[in-house]
């Protein structure tokens, strides 16, 4: 008993240490599971005043977004970039001996500016994940001021500052540079300002010059650059325009748009060149952050008088035409007649087709289909398409269609009338339903002569010769024919289901194949150059785009030299290899917009190839699925 009794003894003893471990065990590891996920903020390290500038943040242990409340951010205008699932694996081998390291990691993005320079702080910022708040860390950035110089200057013209609610008012923007310049941007605070304004797109004149595509607020617009004097010296000078509406009448001010870029201020061609310069790098030349600023203005918007306002008056502002036309002109009652109105002037988007029902003429006499056709334009006109049926013989024109819009020159209302247009409608003959099945409708008889042995010969009183043609769906199963119908389709669907999990290639492969072979399609690429084209720079810029956008899972298109570089020092060991490729970037973009004193090295597509070589070993890790 004594025996059995110290032995009870010693396994409660040992269950409750085991207790005791466990319930420590639960508690060291709470903590840890709440400290899985960790959200931090992170901006870029070199910002200009009224330059958009990214803010990320980062999610770490979770590969969804989350909930954020970019309240405390409202005082930089934040706009979302979107988000991206940063997540990597990768293997490190040593002594035969395999490791993988997961990292977990989701980005979001936004674009955030700073009108003034100085420093500012980027306050905390409280994202929610899966129903716990995470708060990020406050930033302190300082914002540049970009320097001033002669050789930019930013040129902005208004057509009138005095005008009426909904009178288009022209914007011409003309960019002179005196030098190469590169990364440039746009600040034209008018064009977001949607309270105030609508914004359409300028037509485009015939002129001297080049067309060219620029970057205006994340959108590209058509812009005409050539060589020009300014203020007693030489310049290449980019203008576009914009049409802005006023929506209220007052005062509205405009503020003063501004653009910023690096521009060329010394180049290193004229500096001896050493043993170790390479025939590419050469001629590089150094570029600094300048920026100008235009003229903002004062428009004084009158309102449109409420007095002798046309009821069919929608709102345009300015001098319009109207014609008609109609085919064919001679018709039967209810037949279709293509009916055409041309509407000139400009602003085609605030260009309405005439409401037809509100016309009693045309109400009264002529059915109006309910669709219409696409308006298109051409020159000057846009053009409107509406079928309509005369509902008598007694309609004998398509009446005038009426007008309207303010002219500014006179001061008042005008209303326009298109032509009426003859028409020629017959009467057509109403078909009763007796009719349609015809007129002279008369009973057919026959007789049927009784043959010996006719009908009767096929009656049988014969039970064995009566057949059970039911379907049977036993029966049917033990049939060659009936058993491949049934068990046909679902081998054939069995078979493309496994093909489609067997071959299909997943996002996660296709990105790791894209970054595996980003160095060795662009080095491709560049052997094909032809270093003799005039668009081989642009080329080559391009090219090395591309590459950093498939090696770092990026947009291509939206990349900039500066983005470029920013990429690069995150992710490359030795500097000296992103210095070199950044140089060759921006020389490459340098030319696109160049001035008149353009200093352009020849392109040695070898030489930068070995360049993309030696960046791949000089990569911190590699992205691997």
């Amino acid at each position: 008993m004594k025996l059995l009794t110290r032995i009870g003894n010693g396994y409660l003893v040992v269950m409750k240490k085991t207790l005791i471990i466990i319930f420590l065990m639960a508690i060291v590891s709470l903590p840890a599971a709440a400290q899985t996920i960790r959200v931090w903020a992170a901006a870029q390290e070199e910002i200009y005043a009224g330059e958009p500038f990214q803010y990320q943040i980062v999610i770490e242990g979770h590969r969804g977004p989350g909930n954020i409340d970019l309240s405390p951010l409202q005082r930089w205008s934040p706009q979302s970039l979107g988000g991206q699932d940063r997540s990597s694996t990768s293997v490190n081998i040593i002594n035969n001996k395999k490791t993988v390291y997961e990292e977990i990691k989701y980005v979001m993005a936004y674009q955030l500016v700073a009108n003034e320079a100085g420093q500012i702080t980027l306050p905390p910022v409280k994202v929610e994940i899966k129903g716990q708040i995470y708060t990020t860390n406050p930033i302190v950035k300082n914002i540049l001021k970009p320097n001033t110089t002669d050789k930019l200057v930013l040129d902005v013209k208004y057509s009138q500052t005095d005008c009426y609610v909904g009178q288009p008012i022209t914007m011409t923007v003309t960019w002179y540079f005196g030098s190469s310049v590169s990364d440039y941007y746009f600040n034209i605070p008018v064009l977001a300002d949607s309270d105030n304004f609508l914004i359409e797109d300028a037509e485009i004149m015939p002129g001297d010059g080049e067309m060219v595509q620029i970057d205006l607020a994340g959108q590209p617009i058509i812009a005409r650059k050539k060589q020009e004097q300014f203020e007693g010296s030489n310049y290449a000078a980019v203008t576009f325009s914009k049409i802005l509406i006023p929506r209220r009448a007052g005062v509205i001010e405009i503020a003063a748009p501004s653009i910023t870029c690096n521009l060329q201020v010394q180049s290193r061609q004229s500096r001896s060149r050493s043993f170790f310069d390479s025939p590419f790098f050469g001629s590089s030349s150094e570029y600094k952050r300048f920026s100008s600023k235009g003229k903002g203005a004062s428009l004084n918007v009158k309102p449109l008088p409420q007095q002798d306002r046309p009821e069919d008056f929608n709102g345009l502002v300015g001098h319009y035409t109207i014609s008609t036309s109609a085919e064919p002109m001679e018709v039967n009652v209810g037949d279709p007649i293509t009916f055409t109105i041309d509407i000139g002037g400009k602003l085609f988007k605030r260009i309405e087709m005439p409401d037809l029902q509100a016309i009693p003429e045309i109400a009264e006499n002529f059915k109006i289909a309910t669709d219409q056709s696409t308006p298109t334009t051409s020159g000057g006109t846009k053009t409107f398409t509406q079928t309509i049926r005369a509902k008598n013989d007694k309609v004998k024109e398509i009446p005038a269609i009426p007008f309207s819009f303010f002219d500014v020159d006179k001061g008042r209302y005008v209303t326009e009338y298109s032509k009426a247009i003859p028409l020629e409608v017959a009467p057509t003959r109403i078909v009763t339903a007796q009719q349609a099945e015809g007129w002279d409708i008369k009973k057919q008889t026959s007789e049927i002569e009784a043959v010996r042995l006719g009908i009767a010969a096929n009656i049988y009183e014969q039970s064995k010769l009566l057949t059970n043609t039911a379907f049977s769906p036993t029966i049917a199963l033990a049939q060659p024919g009936y058993l491949l119908l049934w068990v046909g389709p679902l081998a054939m669907f069995i078979i493309l289901a496994v093909g489609r999990l067997t071959l299909q290639d997943s996002p996660a492969r296709q990105r790791a194949r894209r970054r595996g072979t980003a160095a060795s399609r662009a080095i491709t690429k560049l052997h094909r150059l032809d270093s003799q084209s005039r668009s081989v720079q642009e080329e080559t810029a391009d090219i090395l785009r591309q590459y950093v956008g498939d090696r770092f899972d990026k947009t291509a298109q939206s990349l900039t030299s500066r983005d470029c570089r920013e990429i690069l020092k995150e992710n490359c060991k030795d500097k000296e290899p992103t210095e070199q490729f950044c140089r060759i970037l921006e020389q490459c973009e340098h030319s696109q917009y160049a001035g008149a004193q353009t200093d352009s090295a020849p392109i040695n597509p070898r030489e930068i190839g070995k360049q993309i070589k030696a960046l791949e070993k000089n990569l911190k890790y590699t992205h691997t699925e």
